[in-house]
């Protein structure tokens, strides 16, 4: 009989195996943090975990990397996938500038209403 103290053993084989994705690397890079965001947003919907890395986030910052750039990150063994997702998108942002700032509003808004709000004090 299983209690507090003796669990029963089938509760261990409930217990997932946390999720590893491997060692990351540069897939792509952007020039402006919108094109960025809108590229890591994709593979975020086709399940590929992305990272997006500024070259400026590091402790020497600007000093090293004075000019704005940004890297995405993706699994070694999701780098196929994702390199050939990338340049699709990146296609599709270069071909309808436009579309792509509509869309970074669109993503932006949408993390506005999905992120927590502080209390007013009054």
């Amino acid at each position: 009989m299983a209690d507090l103290l003796h669990p029963d053993d089938r509760e261990d084989e409930s217990q997932e195996t946390p999720f590893d994705p491997g060692d990351f690397v540069m897939a792509m890079s952007a020039e402006d943090q919108m094109a960025a965001q809108l590229l890591v947003a994709a593979c975020e919907e086709a399940d590929i975990p992305a990272i997006l890395q500024s070259p400026r986030s590091g402790p020497v910052g600007t000093i090293a990397s004075p000019v704005d750039g940004f890297n995405i990150l993706v699994p070694q063994r999701d780098l196929e996938k994702a390199l050939k997702l990338l340049e699709e998108r990146r296609a599709a942002l270069e071909a309808d500038p436009e579309g792509a700032a509509r869309a970074a509003e669109e993503e932006e808004a949408a993390e506005e209403e999905t992120a927590p709000r502080k209390p007013v004090k009054g």
